[in-house]
């Protein structure tokens, strides 16, 4: 069998795991049918899953634009059977892999349950207790070196860039070290910063520079050039404060919770590639806390 494109199979599986939420509930009543495609009936139940995942109020043209796209799907689904791609084996592994996650992540909210949500005293702990993020937020304009991490931990250079009150003494150092190095001129926010660097960063002076790892093999040193006030109000960051917080609530409960479940399991690994923390191996099918607070500020401004 000649292989498929993996675009081709992500398609596949998002048109055929979405076919299979109507599949099942047959049409009661002819009022309930919203479509036809050939044979195949689309009806008020598949739409209705799709305007239940919905951030945002819907119009009516908003309701015909997902009914157009559950006909195109169809279209799309009928033409996978008539190529049997429903019986690639690469499919039907996409697709087990699919309903596994699914169904996990379904177990982890039963399990879980909703978090309560933080209260006004919590949040406004949060908010005073992250000046950097908030009342005290910047935007900082940096110039950024990208340069091999063992030159990054080098003695000798770390002293030369300790001199160093412009990108062009960086540069200079760097040079005169014989470091490969690419440079970037970048703007950041105070929420798209590591989160644990941010004081230390928001103390920096122009001329300063931190470095941050990029991998294994490479460290960015980001060299202050100057920044400039972007507070964000207590009331406008509350909504997001509220979500990290209950995302952080989400996440912890989750860790304790699995945690429990792999202990009440009889767990054998045949083999192992890595030795890996305890945390690490109790990881949740949650939101990333951290990335959302910095998502959901980035949209405050």
């Amino acid at each position: 069998m000649p292989n498929t494109h993996p675009m081709r199979y992500g398609l596949l599986l998002l048109i055929l795991a979405l076919a299979a939420c109507g599949d099942k509930e047959a049409a009661k009543s002819p009022s309930q049918v919203l479509a036809r495609v050939n044979d195949k009936e689309i009806t008020v139940h598949q739409l209705n899953y799709l305007l239940a995942r919905q951030r945002q109020p819907v119009s009516d043209a908003d309701k015909q634009r997902l009914l157009d796209q559950l006909v195109d799907q169809e279209v799309l689904v009928q033409k996978a059977e008539e190529l049997k791609l429903d019986r690639d084996p690469q499919v039907l592994q996409a697709l087990e892999q699919s309903r596994r996650q699914l169904l996990a992540q379904a177990a982890a909210e039963r399990v879980i349950g909703k978090p309560t949500e933080p209260s006004a005293q919590e949040r406004s702990k949060f908010y005073a207790e992250n000046p950097a993020l908030f009342a005290e937020r910047r935007i900082y304009d940096f110039v950024s070196f990208s340069v091999p991490a063992a030159a990054a931990a080098d003695k000798s250079l770390l002293t030369s860039l300790d001199t160093a009150k412009s990108p062009a003494d960086t540069e200079a150092a760097l040079t005169a070290a014989g470091v490969q190095y690419q440079s970037a001129r970048v703007r950041r926010p105070a929420e798209q910063l590591p989160m644990p660097m941010l004081q230390r960063i928001a103390s920096m002076q122009q001329g300063d520079i931190v470095s941050i790892p990029d991998g294994k093999e490479r460290v960015v040193l980001l060299q202050l050039e100057g920044s400039r006030p972007a507070p964000v109000s207590q009331s406008d960051a509350d909504p997001v404060i509220k979500a990290y917080l209950s995302n952080g609530q989400v996440e912890r409960e989750a860790r304790s919770r699995i945690s429990g479940l792999r202990q009440g399991a009889k767990v054998e690994y045949v083999k192992r590639y890595a030795a890996v923390e305890a945390a690490a191996q109790t990881s949740a099918p949650v939101a990333d806390s951290a990335e959302h607070l910095k998502a959901g500020v980035k949209g405050l401004k």
